[in-house]
């Protein structure tokens, strides 16, 4: 009866642990959700390079959270149901309403479209990826995160319709069938002990 007792306190703490070591990447990730409202707040107070800040800030937080979840043995679903809702605001919402902001609003309604299709586009690559195995070798579709970081390079050129044909062809490549590296794989990989490559 004692060694039951004990067994189930060790399993009962083992839970315990493991509950809270789920706080840790997830409090990354909405780390992550965060810089995305701070970045369409600053983009609304007309302060867009730190709205850039904002959105490369949560770049550095999504290629992290991943990573810990898994050194720490606390991937979950709820973990990667909040990714992909952090993903969508930081990656998907607030590059487009930048890009908006500092270009697209001088073609009215086609840039507002432009906008609009970025956007839904992200959503829609992000549910894909959701439905997909994540031990695939490659991403399927332009990754959200890198196809906002060259959204923010484009947001600089300052020409409307370069932006509007960039934001258009970024929101096609995140939903194609084109294979693309799985960076954050590859990079966790060289970060692993005994790495000299």
């Amino acid at each position: 009866m004692i060694v039951m007792s004990k067994n189930l306190d060790g399993a009962i703490s083992r839970k315990e642990e493991k509950c809270i070591m789920s706080f840790i990447p997830n409090m990354i990730t909405i780390a992550n959700f965060i810089c995305g409202l701070l970045a369409i707040h600053a983009v609304f107070v007309d302060e867009m390079y730190g709205a850039v800040m904002f959105i490369i800030t949560g770049m550095v937080l999504d290629l992290f959270d991943g990573m810990v979840a898994r050194k720490l043995d606390s991937v979950s679903e709820i973990g990667g149901e909040l990714d992909s809702f952090a993903d969508l605001v930081t990656f998907g919402v607030a590059p487009s309403i930048l890009a908006y902001s500092t270009s697209l609003k001088d073609l009215q309604s086609i840039g507002m479209i432009c906008a609009l299709a970025y956007s839904i586009c992200g959503m829609l690559r992000l549910a894909r990826f959701n439905t997909q195995q994540s031990k695939l070798p490659t991403f399927i579709g332009m990754p959200i995160p890198f196809a906002a970081m060259c959204l923010l390079i484009l947001c600089f050129l300052k020409n409307p319709v370069s932006v509007a044909f960039g934001t258009c062809a970024l929101a096609y490549l995140m939903v194609s069938k084109i294979k693309f590296p799985h960076f954050k794989k590859d990079i966790a990989e060289s970060l692993k002990p005994g790495r000299l490559d």
